[in-house]
């Protein structure tokens, strides 16, 4: 992979941005479960007046975080002061103009590998002025400012961290431990994807009819087609507003189609870990540099402080081809 390809990967299904954007449907898509994204609940969520009111840009922090700890108390508190430090951070490189609302979770997950998750709660249906739908995670669109909007979900992000991890904070005043976690950095990755970096591409329909397959990679050797003009041709697969009785026949109506032989030729070998690929960047390219912190694994035994120095003491652990990517989608 060229050092480049971060874009077109990322970009694929992450949300262009447009400046003239209006609601398409009054059905949004919920993802009450950052831990299980093939857990999607589709809502009702009609225009709604914009009621928010500009935030000064001198507040230090956008992020308004609601805790469910269930940690002792010193615990929580250090849980806490690391949610508020990202927040500043957060606030500090990107232009935002309203508060974020995060439900952070604290609590066992029964799996010592599993660091946590955080996600956009809602994504809402706008048009741009291209003509075409797309659906914007909810912390981005509040940050447009719209007149009217699809009614909000409650929440921004929802995030989930596990008690079962050996967490790091610098509040210690001691050296990080070998099979320790920095939680800052955890939360700072963590809520970045929260705010839209992520993608819809997986292997979900696949899975579902129990057929192992090797990876879902987009465009492997396309050379003449971008990847939204990719994603387009694959959504031409099934009609607007079908409606399908099972998933199965969801399924079996797709690959009857003339589409499908475009979703064949993504199947090819990972090169990456399951989910990794396009969520993140690559390790190989951008670990000992200043976009680190969007790589898939974050090792134990590492603070930010030492990843930062490690990729060339940069200002801000969020690094610039990071925030270029968060520009591009709109913040």
């Amino acid at each position: 992979m060229k050092s480049q390809s971060i874009y077109s990967s990322l970009l694929l299904c992450i949300l262009t941005f447009s400046h003239f954007l209006t609601i398409a449907a009054e059905r949004c898509v919920d993802f009450p479960d950052p831990l299980n994204l093939s857990k999607q609940v589709i809502v009702d969520c009609p225009p709604t007046a914009n009621k928010d009111v500009y935030v000064k840009r001198q507040t230090t922090n956008f992020f308004e975080v609601t805790h469910n700890c269930s940690a002792t108390a010193a615990l929580c508190n250090n849980i806490k002061e690391a949610f508020n430090d990202a927040g500043k951070e957060i606030s500090k490189v990107l232009k935002l103009k309203q508060i974020i609302k995060v439900n952070a979770t604290f609590t066992d997950l029964f799996d010592p590998t599993l660091l946590g998750a955080a996600g956009s709660a809602r994504y809402l249906p706008l048009t741009s002025d291209d003509k075409i739908i797309r659906l914007y995670p909810q912390p981005l669109v509040k940050q447009f400012s719209l007149s009217v909007h699809p009614e909000y979900d409650d929440y921004d992000i929802i995030a989930f961290f596990n008690t079962g991890v050996d967490w790091w904070f610098k509040t210690d005043n001691e050296t990080i431990g070998s099979d320790q976690h920095d939680f800052y950095l955890i939360i700072l990755h963590k809520l970045i994807h929260g705010l839209g970096f992520i993608s819809s591409w997986s292997n979900l329909l696949e899975t579902v009819v129990d057929q192992d397959i090797t990876g879902l990679t987009p465009i492997p050797d396309f050379g003449v087609s971008t990847s939204i003009d990719y994603t387009s041709q694959l959504n031409e697969s099934v009609s607007v507003e079908t409606s399908f009785d099972t998933n199965l026949e969801f399924i079996t109506q797709v690959k009857s189609s003339s589409q499908w032989e475009i979703a064949e030729s993504a199947f090819i070998s990972a090169t990456t870990n399951d989910s990794s690929g396009i969520n993140h960047v690559s390790e190989k390219h951008y670990d000992l540099t200043p976009n680190f912190l969007m790589t898939w694994s974050q090792a134990s035994g590492e603070t930010l402080e030492y990843a930062i120095q490690r990729g060339g003491n940069y200002s801000s652990p969020i690094g610039p081809r990071i925030l270029s990517i968060l520009e591009s989608i709109g913040y």
